[in-house]
C-alpha cells in the first residue's frame, strides 16, 4: 500500500514531494493541404508524439513535468501556421514511486 503524501510547504522545502509526469492526448485540426507540414513540425517538438493523421485531423500526445508545460505546448501548437484548432482530450498524471531510504 502506497503512503499518501500531502503537498505542504515543508514537503516542498525538504524535497519529499514525489515528482509527477503529465501525459495528455490532443486532437489538432489543420488545413488539409498543410497536414504533413504541420505533422513534421509537431514531430520535432520535445515531448510531442503524433499517433495518427487523417484528413484534417492529427492525434497526438504531449508529455512533460507539469500540467502548465502541457498547456503551453498546446497553446504553441494552436498558434502554428496551418493549425485551425488544438484541443486537449485527456490528461493523466503519473507519480514517481517513493524510494526506500
Amino acid at each position: 500500500m502506497r503512503e499518501e503524501r500531502k503537498l505542504s510547504r515543508r514537503a516542498i522545502l525538504t524535497g519529499t514531494v514525489l515528482p509527477r509526469h503529465h501525459i495528455s492526448s490532443a486532437v489538432v485540426a489543420v488545413l488539409p493541404a498543410r497536414r504533413e507540414e504541420v505533422r513534421e513540425r509537431l514531430e520535432r517538438m520535445p515531448g510531442v508524439e503524433v499517433h495518427a493523421a487523417e484528413g484534417s485531423r492529427l492525434v497526438l500526445t504531449i508529455e512533460g513535468p507539469t500540467s502548465g508545460m502541457l498547456g503551453e505546448t498546446l497553446t504553441g501548437i494552436s498558434l502554428m501556421d496551418g493549425v485551425i484548432s488544438a484541443n486537449m482530450v485527456f490528461e493523466h498524471i503519473e507519480e514517481a514511486e517513493a524510494r526506500e531510504a
